[in-house]
């Protein structure tokens, strides 16, 4: 196991939103910053986001998109926010964007997803107990060519205020597995966050 561990300057405001987007973000600013150096200075041609919510980070990876990349998101819209409408907007001239919309551990959408593969890039941050976001990583990482990026969200461990974050778990297990991974953490001692990458 391997761990490229990221500690902020004390001149950094870890815990800010951001960065900003034309909907909500939620990620810690440090965080998703570091993440999207890396997203542009490995510019991926193929992307799966699993889970994008309010698409704060879809936006992101739609405007970092070098041309002729294609984006593709996945989500079931089932928390009451929907924001489909805008992504065509977002995304710049020369640069796809395909949106699936199911469970994303359902088999037709996990069918769907595979005709775009392989990825380059994958971000999961959907379901956060423990057997979601198992079941998105044993589904998606297959798609992810040697070589790509997979991403996930919230691997700091449970606490009081967030007790049904347990992507933490899976992560302890993937980097046991013996990948190369790094993490992104702005502050440990933070009620959710923390973004661990995992090199293929």
């Amino acid at each position: 196991m391997i761990v490229l561990r990221n500690v902020p300057a004390e001149t950094e405001r870890p815990l800010e939103y951001g960065p900003p987007a034309p909907v909500d973000i939620f990620q810690h600013a440090w965080e998703f910053e570091k993440l999207l150096d890396l997203y542009r200075v490995r510019p991926p041609w193929h992307v799966l986001e699993v889970g994008t919510y309010h698409g704060g980070t879809l936006y992101h990876w739609l405007q970092n998109a070098q041309e002729g990349a294609l984006v593709v998101t996945v989500d079931s819209y089932q928390a009451g926010v929907d924001n489909r409408a805008l992504y065509e907007e977002w995304a710049p001239e020369g640069v796809g964007v395909r949106i699936i919309s199911g469970d994303s551990h359902a088999p037709a959408t996990v069918a769907e997803a595979a005709l775009h593969a392989p990825y380059d890039w994958l971000f999961i941050d959907a379901g956060h107990l423990f057997e979601e976001v198992l079941a998105d990583w044993q589904n998606y990482r297959p798609m992810v060519a040697p070589g790509g990026v997979v991403a996930l969200h919230d691997i700091l461990p449970a606490t009081a205020a967030w007790p049904d974050i347990e992507v933490d778990r899976l992560w302890r297990e993937i980097q046991r597995a013996g990948y190369v991974t790094q993490e992104l953490v702005a502050d440990a001692s933070a009620e959710w966050g923390g973004i661990g990458i995992v090199y293929l």
